[in-house]
């Protein structure tokens, strides 16, 4: 179990395929036939096509791993997210300033 899909982003960023539960953070991060495969949670089955569906097509593959590193170079890269928590504190700061907080 891995509630924030930190494991499917490394993965990604390392060009590996995945193959991921459709449940919590991973099916957040991974869409599915496009930078990753997702299965049925719990299903045996499931998880084996996910598995058999990359590793016996090489260009499926070779889809999957390019689309998963251009994800995760473009949403993922820390001049983003450093932007993304700037403009979050702004918000709060803007909200805190002009609205209706009180000082405890």
């Amino acid at each position: 179990y891995e509630p924030f899909g930190i494991v499917a982003l490394e993965a990604m960023a390392a060009k590996v395929p995945v193959v991921v539960s459709d449940t919590g953070g991973l099916s957040e991060i991974v869409e599915h036939d496009k930078t990753g495969v997702k299965v049925y949670p719990n299903n045996v089955e499931s998880l084996a096509w996910g598995i058999t569906k990359i590793l016996l097509d090489p260009s499926y593959a070779e889809w999957i791993r390019s689309n998963a590193d251009r994800k995760v170079r473009e949403m993922y890269n820390w001049s983003k997210i450093a932007k993304e928590v700037k403009a979050l504190y702004q918000s709060i700061c803007d909200e805190y300033l002009h609205g209706s907080w009180k000082p405890m």
